[in-house]
């Protein structure tokens, strides 16, 4: 279950297949630089590219449960808002490679009429925007309004900004957020290969569901 802005559910639907899509290809790029010693694939997500490769899996298997299964909600935490994040980020990586190079694009299902799918799943509407339109900022605002529905208000970058500067106004923005005082100290932990295993195996069986 995830807190989304239409209230704790389990993602259903276009929705939940855009971030099925999105999250097997994170496996993907986590799993050749952990086992093949690739480089780290970057979103540009602090909160999420700073972990090693078994805490990033580890992470992802967490929000994926969250997202796709029925599971008591996490409690809040930075981490998990900054996972969602990079699902996002996924999501718009895979929209500009194949734009950049359409032999790469799913003929029968592109990302970008993913998306389009998800944003209807949502807003009982499709975007007014063409599905082969090759502008990434006009695609970045679509996800964008996707990923506010899922991700409802998030904080972790705002928080993260006030420890860095103001630590008294942190405090006062995690009591009118409602959020705990450690929302900013919940760290991953490091993991064995068997445990790193066992995530991706999860995260393998939920996304194939």
């Amino acid at each position: 279950m995830w807190p989304t802005v239409d209230g704790l559910r389990m993602l259903r639907g276009a929705e939940a297949e855009l971030l099925r899509g999105a999250i097997d290809m994170m496996v993907d790029h986590l799993l050749a630089e952990y086992r093949d010693d690739e480089n780290a694939w970057r979103y540009g997500i602090d909160g999420f590219d700073m972990w090693d490769a078994d805490q990033r899996i580890w992470m992802l298997e967490q929000v994926t449960r969250g997202l796709l299964t029925r599971r008591r909600p996490l409690a809040p935490a930075a981490i998990w808002e900054a996972t969602i994040d990079a699902i996002l980020c996924e999501i718009m990586d895979q929209i500009e490679i194949e734009i950049t190079d359409p032999t790469l694009a799913n003929p029968d299902r592109t990302w970008r009429q993913c998306v389009m799918d998800a944003f209807h799943c949502q807003q009982g509407r499709f975007p007014s925007i063409d599905p082969a339109d090759d502008h990434l900022s006009n695609w970045r605002a679509v996800v964008a309004t996707v990923g506010d529905v899922i991700l409802a208000a998030a904080s972790y970058q705002k928080t993260e900004s006030l420890r860095d500067t103001n630590i008294e106004r942190l405090q006062q923005f995690l009591v009118e957020r409602g959020l705990p005082d450690d929302f900013l100290d919940v760290i991953p932990p490091i993991r064995s290969v068997e445990q790193t295993q066992a995530s991706i195996d999860k995260i393998r069986s939920l996304v194939a569901s």
